[in-house]
């Protein structure tokens, strides 16, 4: 593998953020990159390390020499370009969302099993600091299991900033369903928790009259799912909402006492604990307390790039699973597990909020059970939509 670990970049609009991160990283670097776009490609190049290969199409990339690739193409597309990359040999950090189809989460878990290659879900958000604080307290076991949690990715947009993220009726912006985006939001609460999602339910909000002043494609206005996960906690979690104020906000309820990101920063948490349940330990503190985790060196560094420092701590826990032979938090079975809640999030809002079971894409039995399924909202050259994207349409 030589020195560092060789990676590929396909695409670099969002994939620049990954080029900066990697080369913060010691044992690794950025050897190659991909874009249709020669703007973006441009724009990449002065943050890459001299004679980076600039690569004409996927083949080419996955032929160039890499190690890994990071898979920043559409959101709708991420599987079958890594099912590719991993039987070329190459180990895949992929942005969300893993797959879009239940097919596709399928087919991604077998081809992991099949080729022995490191798959990691590049999710940041478990990564800000409050988050990474809540991991820590809540392993920590002073406040029980876990009962009830919360989490909330949320993002308007203004008419012309979705104008320029959703470019045409064709960009999957433009028929993502709005529990499909889900994994800002159940992902950080699977971290910290360690749990996985087993039934979901969900529901979508109205917003008819504002969609329409504002030309958006739907009137859905937030995709919400409460999610079962094994061992019985209930979490409610936000897909992709347009409701304001932007921000995230994380909250476990547990049986000792609870812990809570503070919402309008991604840096301060308020812990809480049960006045009967204090103990010597914890009696100092007092039943309430705000504060900031410590800050490492790293943490410090982390900091100065995108989601909170999320951007730079994600690769950095790829880079260290591929060298170590360590299996990543975020494996094919989690990533393909929060892809499906998100699709049967929205099957279950589109049939009167119908409780679903999410598979568990580690048993060949519950993947044959939806091996053969390709429902999807997306449109492609070669085939019609097979689900709406919206239930309110304006």
């Amino acid at each position: 593998m030589g020195e560092k670990l060789k990676f590929g970049v396909f695409g670099t609009w969002r994939g620049l953020a990954f080029i900066k991160s990697i080369g913060m990283q010691e044992d690794a670097e950025v050897t190659a990159i991909c874009d249709c776009d020669p703007e973006k490609i441009r724009e990449a190049i002065p943050a890459c390390p001299a004679g980076v290969k600039v690569c004409a199409d996927f083949d080419e990339l996955i032929k160039s020499g890499i190690d890994a690739v990071v898979l920043c193409n559409y959101f709708n597309e991420h599987a079958p370009y890594a099912i590719r990359a991993m039987r070329a040999g190459i180990d895949v950090l992929s942005e969300t969302t893993a797959a879009s189809t239940l097919k596709e989460c399928v087919e991604l878990a077998e081809a992991v099993e099949e080729t022995g290659r490191t798959y990691a879900l590049a999710e940041n958000y478990p990564f800000f600091r409050a988050n990474m604080e809540m991991a820590r307290v809540y392993k920590s076991g002073v406040l029980g299991n876990v009962i009830f949690a919360e989490g909330e990715y949320v993002h308007p947009m203004s008419s012309e900033e979705s104008a320029h993220f959703t470019p045409s009726k064709t960009h999957w912006r433009y028929n993502n369903p709005k529990t499909y985006y889900l994994s800002h939001s159940l992902a950080p609460l699977m971290t910290i928790t360690g749990l996985m999602p087993k039934r979901v339910i969900g529901k979508v909000a109205e917003r008819r009259d504002y969609a329409v002043s504002q030309s958006k494609t739907s009137a859905d206005g937030a995709g919400i799912m409460l999610v079962e996960m094994d061992g019985g906690a209930l979490f409610r979690i936000a897909g992709s909402c347009s409701f304001g104020s932007r921000g995230n906000w994380y909250r476990l309820g547990c049986e000792k006492g609870g812990i809570e990101s503070l919402r309008g920063t991604n840096d301060k948490v308020r812990l809480a604990i049960n006045e009967w349940e204090l103990t010597d330990a914890t009696r100092q503190m007092g039943t309430e307390c705000v504060y900031s985790p410590e800050m490492t060196e790293l943490d410090r560094k982390a900091q100065s790039f995108g989601h909170g420092g999320g951007d730079f701590w994600v690769v950095r826990s790829f880079v260290q699973d591929v060298l170590n032979s360590r299996e990543p938090f975020m494996n094919v079975y989690r990533a393909a597990a929060i892809s499906a809640t998100g699709i049967l999030g929205w099957r279950s809002a589109l049939d009167n909020s119908k409780q679903l079971d999410v598979p568990d894409f580690s048993k060949k039995e519950e993947r044959d059970s939806v091996r053969g399924d390709d429902l999807t909202p997306y449109a492609s050259a070669d085939r019609a939509a097979t689900l709406p994207n919206c239930v309110y349409r304006v």
